[in-house]
């Protein structure tokens, strides 16, 4: 019996990949967009577009999520793939950028698990995928704030893996290496209005580096959609394997983790006294 998916962000990049992946493996797939008009190409698949503003109140989303429940059926595989990249340094980027920035990677996934999550847990079935990053473990000097929204999405998605798992639904964060989609081209990449001459010194690097990275990434988005696929309905090379609440994409993701993960045990080795001296004089060893 064909699954039915719901995912957002189908407009491009991995919402869009994964869209056609599931379409063409035969399941129902409900793809959203702020403009429905930019998914009419996947008309011919079979998938079902709707309009859905992300950033809209938990009513308005609410709404949505109700009229598939109704209509369509109960969603199986939830996937909240929407997001975009803000550049600037930490200093440049202003409040109204910074809230809009995690309204749209953090704050829209929540309110759309806010939504669908009671009807999955009443069938006590179904699997949830959000979409971090491998730039949420580490902090990178002009893409800050993109890495904390990333970092949150990660340790969010933690939690409800765990708190999802008495009602037999899986949880888990994918963390995408750089895959060639149009996430650093213009239009998709936000650039923070403040631009401080003084902090490029710092910034520089990262920002050229998006800019020879763009179209030229290394991972291919239709290989990383299958994988995923394969993981959330567990077939294929992940049949029998436990969905892990974070799951890496990529091979550049494997050593930006490896990395990021030996950064912080040589710290740990190398404070290790003066970190574990702090506890109460009646505390054991």
């Amino acid at each position: 019996m064909p699954r039915i998916w719901f995912i957002t962000g189908c407009s491009s990049g991995f919402g869009r990949e994964l869209a056609i992946t599931a379409a063409k493996n035969g399941d129902t797939v409900v793809a959203t967009s702020r403009d429905p008009s930019k998914l009419e190409a996947l008309a011919s698949l079979g998938v079902i577009a709707k309009k859905l503003n992300v950033q809209g109140s938990d009513a308005e989303v609410k709404a949505v999520i109700d009229d598939v429940l109704s209509t369509i059926g109960p969603i199986d595989i939830l996937v909240n793939s929407v997001g975009y990249i803000l550049e600037g340094g930490i200093e440049e980027c202003s409040h109204e950028e910074i809230i809009d920035h995690f309204d749209v990677n953090v704050f829209s996934q929540m309110r759309v698990l806010r939504a669908a999550l009671p009807s999955m847990r009443a069938r006590k079935t179904g699997a949830v995928a959000t979409f971090g990053s491998i730039a949420g473990w580490s902090g990178h000097p002009g893409a800050g704030m993109y890495c904390a929204t990333k970092a949150a999405v990660a340790l969010f998605t933690e939690a409800l893996h765990h708190e999802l798992a008495p009602f037999n639904i899986d949880v888990t964060c994918i963390e995408p290496g750089y895959f060639r989609t149009n996430f650093l081209t213009a239009g998709h990449k936000v650039i923070a209005k403040n631009h401080i001459a003084e902090l490029d010194v710092g910034t520089k690097a990262t920002r050229d580096a998006m800019v020879a990275y763009n179209l030229n990434q290394p991972g291919d988005p239709a290989k990383g959609a299958q994988v995923i696929f394969e993981a959330l309905t567990k077939t294929g090379r992940c049949e029998g394997r436990s969905l892990p609440a974070r799951l890496a994409l990529g091979r550049d993701a494997q050593g930006v983790i490896k990395e990021s993960i030996d950064r912080e045990q040589e710290m740990l080795d190398g404070w290790k006294d003066i970190i574990g001296s702090t506890d109460h004089q009646d505390v054991g060893n």
